[in-house]
């Protein structure tokens, strides 16, 4: 039994204990009757407050999971394709480093600036390292990025970005990888980030840009 059930039942104690006392101080019946009729009409009142607020105290701790309908459920397509995206090169950073190409440059496109830091040229592949910063009205981007990787010699890349953390609201740092690697005859590579999603409605802001690197090899 929760707590607001008991309530009634507290409220009615509470009736009996103040009609009681009254009685024995010798106030007589008419009172200790009149005092019961007024607090069991406050007592409705307030119950009848309540009964148009459950839930004024608070939500619940998962927001897509809230009962307005199916357009807060989460994306499971998207998160079944994110998932058979990453795991192609999830496996990149087990590999032997290369190089590292720092980066420094910034693209600002639809309320958002992002950052590429540097690009980890590895045996089977590449990562790229992203941070982006907006500001409100805008939030923070969604967890998931939509990427393709190219390059000059026509290399096919497998790629696919996800979040990595971020150190306030309006900052954000994700980590795009790629396979194979770069081929010796490759001279620039392009990254082309087309949006942020997150599957989880209601946790983060879909921003669509496109934002473009090109990274001399």
């Amino acid at each position: 039994m929760t707590v607001g059930s008991r309530i009634p039942s507290f409220l009615l104690l509470g009736l009996v204990l103040v009609a009681a006392a009254l009685l024995i101080a010798g106030y007589g019946a008419a009172v200790g009757t009149g005092v019961i009729v007024g607090m069991l009409l406050g007592a409705a009142v307030i119950l009848a407050f309540l009964g148009l607020n459950p839930r004024s105290g608070g939500g619940s701790s998962n927001s897509w999971r809230s009962s307005d309908g199916p357009s807060n459920q989460p994306d499971q397509a998207m998160i079944q394709r994110h998932h058979q995206e990453w795991m192609r090169v999830a496996g990149v950073d087990a590999s032997a480093l290369r190089r590292v190409i720092a980066a420094g440059a910034a693209v600002d496109a639809r309320g958002a600036r992002v950052e590429l830091v540097a690009v980890e040229i590895r045996e089977d592949g590449g990562i790229a390292t992203l941070v982006t910063h907006t500001r409100p009205p805008i939030g923070q981007v969604g967890h998931v990025v939509a990427v393709s990787v190219t390059d000059d010699a026509g290399t096919d890349y497998a790629a696919s970005g996800q979040g990595s953390g971020g150190s306030n609201l309006g900052t954000s740092r994700h980590e795009v990888r790629f396979a194979p690697a770069p081929s010796p005859s490759a001279r620039v590579l392009t990254l082309r980030i087309d949006s942020f999603v997150d599957p989880f409605a209601g946790r983060a802001v879909q921003l669509d840009g496109p934002w473009e690197f090109r990274v001399d090899l």
